[in-house]
């Protein structure tokens, strides 16, 4: 039988791609500059303005290859919380942010993760999802990939679901950090989804609005998605 532990276990390959930064620096907090390249304007991020979630939880590699478990799915009786057997989906859904130049590539999707002992109230109410991502950071500006921009979206029950750092040390799962300019990281990022969600999910990339500091030129806060299972 598999087991999260196993499930969550990743390649040793990591793939920390180190690109060439550009010579314009860029401030970073509360208002980010992002450095541009040369002959163009850095660019300042408006954390008001986000296009989704706000929450985070925080790697480099590819996802496991280890097989899928079986899916069939038990429910204990009484007031006892539900046992839905793991499973687990290997899968390439890329989406871009042809603006940032960011990608984003979900690998692995793994369901009905166990809950930690002792919190029947949360076990029944929430589903523990967790998500394989690679994400590389675009080499035009200085702007990151922060996990707390990742989402969650599911179809039925409707939500969209920030990531959560409550269960990044339960399997010792190497979790995803901020990729910074041209650099790559890769990792798991843990959602809650209701309890009975079903199988449709997408991931969602929410930008935040930046603005060109010298020009003036805004580029909207926009949200991106990638269908992960139908």
């Amino acid at each position: 039988m598999k087991t999260p532990a196993a499930a969550l276990a990743r390649h040793s390959t990591a793939s920390g791609a180190h690109l060439r930064r550009l010579a314009v620096v860029g401030l970073v907090a509360p208002v980010v500059a992002l450095a541009a390249c040369s002959g163009e304007s850095p660019v300042t991020a408006d954390p008001t303005a986000p296009a989704g979630a706000t929450a985070s939880s925080t790697g480099s590699g590819d996802a496991s290859t280890s097989p899928t478990p079986a899916t069939t799915t038990s429910t204990t009786s009484g007031s006892a919380a539900p046992v839905d057997k793991m499973t687990t989906k290997t899968l390439t859904a890329t989406l871009k942010d042809p603006d940032l130049g960011h990608t984003i590539t979900a690998r692995r999707l793994v369901r009905n993760l166990s809950w930690p002992s002792g919190q029947p109230v949360g076990a029944k109410q929430f589903e523990i999802v967790g998500v394989w991502v690679t994400a590389k950071a675009g080499s035009r500006y200085s702007a990151s990939i922060d996990p707390s921009m990742l989402s969650l979206v599911a179809a039925s029950p409707a939500q969209s679901v920030v990531p959560t750092s409550e269960f990044t040390k339960r399997w010792g799962a190497t979790v995803l950090k901020p990729a910074t300019r041209s650099k790559t990281t890769g990792g798991w990022v843990f959602f809650k989804v209701d309890r009975g969600t079903t199988s449709a999910l997408k991931l969602g990339f929410n930008r935040p609005a930046y603005q060109v500091s010298t020009t003036g030129k805004k580029l909207p806060a926009k949200t991106f998605t990638v269908v992960l299972t139908k």
